[in-house]
């Protein structure tokens, strides 16, 4: 997923620019940011699902287990681990050369194949969160359940560690990591004196080159910008984009909509001359010239916006993003607008407020400084370099 792979990238070109070699397991549709960031990618299968994400994070939770186990047979293949004998039956194809095995796993909070893979080569791994470390009272807050073995998808995850000759308990790693980069400041971590994480580097958006993804400047100068975008993942919603376009049509703002490849403009209505609207943006590029964004509140897209000052209209779709917009809300960074509130009205209310409002002007100037001192890339591949084995 965009939200994953993207805070990845910067932390690859600072890898490599240090002299170190770095593979990515991948499926092929980021195969080409990964070479452009300097990375070998190393593919195992697509899972072939272009729905949106669930919104029971539970669900979420089962389909990346699923997507774990069956890409382990091609990323097993790619380092020439025979005895790992994944539980999937894709037939993706790996670049790795065989039997060249890494000296340390940089693992995604929910990428199981690389802490499966970690243990059984026995080598140090580096968990990498875009999104909240494991804080007191996270399982019911993401998942609406107690404890982690009643989240769907748990029990299976186990299993299939003890049936690849893994302790189950590794697992649980993921939760109290050894060594974790967190792509975002301390100071936005929900419950942050309760992470159980020994050694964490909080180091902000790790933002990487994306003129890949195009360029954008403001048509009208004179005009202040807006950005509305909910992501790569929740992208089917005419209804919201509608109220969007009503909102703001008489606004003497420049909105700039990305909607996802699903929804067609026409299904929007006429569109007024200052909306513009596309399946994809080059986010970076509007957001340097944005002065407010609408968003899902997706960790990615927050930090980005606040790394340029831009203040947030957080409409959330899921209990994740609930814990990001509340805690915009808290620390002042803009406002939480849930969607079944949504009204042209409410949207127009609420961008006009954080665009103005001086606390939460305040609040982004201070979170941008947060953001600042974290260290980005460099403070990621820091602590990466301390996790790795000493000659």
């Amino acid at each position: 997923m965009h939200g994953h792979v993207n805070p990845t990238l910067g932390v690859v070109e600072e890898l490599v620019r240090r002299g170190h070699r770095v593979s990515y397991a991948v499926t092929e549709d980021f195969a080409h940011q990964v070479k452009a960031a300097g990375a070998e990618p190393v593919l195992y299968p697509d899972p072939g699902d272009d729905s949106d994400a669930p919104e029971d994070m539970g669900e979420g939770f089962a389909r990346v287990v699923r997507v774990a186990l069956a890409s382990l047979p091609a990323l097993s293949r790619a380092y020439g681990d025979d005895e790992v004998d994944g539980t999937g039956t894709g037939t993706g194809t790996g670049t790795g050369t065989g039997g060249d095995r890494p000296d340390l796993v940089v693992c995604d909070i929910y990428a199981f194949a690389g802490l499966l893979l970690g243990a059984r080569w026995q080598v140090p791994t580096v968990v990498a969160s875009p999104t909240h470390l494991a804080y007191d009272g996270i399982v019911p807050e993401f998942f609406g359940v107690p404890g982690l073995p009643q989240v769907q998808g748990f029990g299976e995850l186990v299993a299939a560690f003890a049936q690849q000759g893994v302790d189950g308990a590794r697992v649980h790693e993921l939760v109290r990591p050894e060594h974790a980069v967190a792509f975002f400041p301390r100071a936005f971590q929900r419950r942050a004196d309760t992470v159980e994480a020994r050694r964490v580097a909080y180091v902000g958006p790790a933002l990487a080159d994306r003129s890949y993804q195009g360029s954008w400047q403001p048509p009208r100068p004179d005009l202040p910008v807006l950005l509305v975008s909910l992501g790569s993942q929740f992208t089917r919603r005419p209804e919201f984009y509608r109220s969007c376009v009503q909102a703001f049509a008489e606004l003497p703002w420049h909105v700039v909509m990305s909607v996802g490849p699903a929804v067609a403009p026409e299904l929007l209505g006429p569109l007024p001359d200052n909306v513009e609207v596309h399946a994809h943006v080059p986010q970076l590029a509007v957001l340097a010239h944005a002065d407010a964004f609408v968003t899902h509140a997706g960790m990615g897209g927050t930090m980005e916006a606040l790394y340029y000052g831009v203040p947030l209209v957080a409409v959330p779709q899921m209990a994740e993003q609930r814990v990001n917009a509340a805690q915009i809300e808290r620390l002042r960074l803009g406002v939480h607008l849930p969607r079944e509130t949504v009204t042209p009205e409410a949207l127009r209310e609420a961008v006009l407020r954080v665009s103005s409002d001086r606390e939460i002007r305040a609040g982004v100037s201070a979170m941008r400084r947060e953001i600042t001192a974290a260290g980005g890339a460099g403070a990621a591949a820091d602590l990466i370099e301390q996790a790795l084995p000493q000659p």
